[in-house]
């Protein structure tokens, strides 16, 4: 799929910007390397971090109602590298979560961080071989976390939450990853000083007009994502 080659050591991306380290959380958000490919660019422009997508196998989407659509998606080697190499081009931060303990190997090369979902945030498996990589963890936590490689994400486990998210809730933790779709909470919140932010993103437009993103209903766009980033990091 992709000619590109894996990345070196002496390969690194560095994006120095006050404000946040945000996490532009493209998911299964996308139907194809072209929408994938237009996420990455709209990110980097609206002023993200990093972007990030996620490395699952069929027996997580076994049942699903999108089961089809998310096993045309399903990350390989190839894939991974052809969206680590968009991600270099673009200037911005490659991430993605791995589901699964052997998808840390695979994408060992290609990412700086992990992110570990809050359903593995006790998943041993996965978590130490993210220790073993010697790269800082930000893992998504009811209850923060002392390690000092592990750095604790609140998240509320409901999807999208069914309850307004407060300063109490993230006091404490490393950064906040947000199921809300409006930008204006985690403005709030991250007067706090949260160093991450992770938030689901969609394009603002698609084709044909009627198609609707899988965590559409957690998602902003990436318009809103873009004022999100002029706010926190001016």
């Amino acid at each position: 799929m992709c000619d590109c080659k894996k990345p070196t050591n002496k390969e690194s991306l560095i994006r120095s910007r006050n404000g946040p380290f945000i996490i532009a959380e493209c998911g299964i958000n996308w139907r194809d390397l072209v929408d994938a490919d237009q996420m990455i660019k709209a990110a980097a422009e609206a002023g993200a971090d990093a972007a990030k997508f996620q490395a699952y196998t069929l027996d997580y989407i076994s049942g699903h109602s999108d089961e089809q659509h998310l096993e045309e998606i399903m990350l390989d080697e190839s894939t991974t590298r052809y969206l680590y190499w968009r991600c270099q081009q673009h200037g911005i931060e490659f991430m993605c979560t791995p589901f699964y303990p052997e998808a840390v190997a695979m994408l060992d090369p290609y990412v700086k961080r992990w992110k570990v979902r809050y359903a593995d945030r006790m998943n041993h498996d996965i978590l130490q071989k993210c220790i073993d990589t010697g790269k800082e963890i930000l893992c998504s936590e009811q209850s923060p976390k002392v390690h000092g490689q592990i750095k604790s994400l609140y998240c509320c486990p409901e999807y999208p939450p069914n309850r307004e998210i407060t300063y109490g809730d993230v006091n404490g933790f490393d950064g906040y990853s947000c199921h809300i779709p409006c930008w204006r909470k985690p403005e709030d919140l991250l007067g706090t000083g949260l160093k991450y932010l992770e938030v689901h993103v969609r394009l603002d437009h698609y084709e044909p007009p009627h198609y609707c993103p899988i965590d559409t209903a957690v998602s902003i766009t990436m318009s809103e994502l873009a004022e999100l980033c002029r706010r926190l990091k001016q």
